[in-house]
């Protein structure tokens, strides 16, 4: 199993130009933490995120042997495990489908540790921009991603679930 280090780089020069030239650009800064660790081959892999808690999710899985997951895989493992239902026959599994046409293609690739609730809230505003989408259709994605990502909590993939409280988008009228 690798060891990974997590490093703090809030006093580094470079990292501190960075988060000036991306307020004064109106963008949000890079991130603070640094996950270090070599693979498999020797490799030095590096992954940066927001906060010290997501850097110690991302520690953890690699400590254990897992590899950073991409939202895809979470995906992948959360629409392989059936539905608990008490209904008699096959067990059913989840309907991903939302996901696979509107989520995966846009944010599929992406670490999901490093998802935030402003990535989620920015899919919501992409999804509402397409006009060929009605208002419970991106209800619907969006429930079906925080379902997704909260089976990533519970199974100790993820540290919280970055889709709660993302509010529903109303009906019109």
């Amino acid at each position: 199993m690798p060891t990974a280090g997590i490093e703090d780089r809030a006093k580094h020069a470079d990292y501190q130009k960075a988060v000036e030239r991306a307020r004064a650009a109106g963008r949000t800064p890079p991130g603070r933490f640094r996950v270090r660790w070599r693979d498999e081959t020797g490799s030095l892999r590096t992954l940066t995120v927001a906060t010290r808690h997501l850097a110690m999710a991302a520690r953890d899985d690699l400590t254990h042997g897992w590899a950073p997951m991409t939202l895809e895989r979470l995906v992948d493992m959360w629409a392989a495990v059936p539905l608990a239902t008490r209904h008699p026959g096959p067990p059913r599994l989840p309907n991903r489908k939302p996901l696979d046409r509107h989520v995966l293609p846009r944010h599929g690739g992406k670490l999901a540790v490093t998802i935030t609730r402003a990535d989620v809230e920015r899919l919501v505003l992409a999804l509402r921009a397409d006009h060929n989408l009605s208002p419970s259709t991106i209800n619907s994605v969006v429930g079906t991603l925080k379902r997704a990502l909260e089976f990533g909590v519970r199974y100790g993939h993820l540290p919280s679930n970055p889709a709660l409280g993302v509010r529903p988008i109303r009906q019109l009228a």
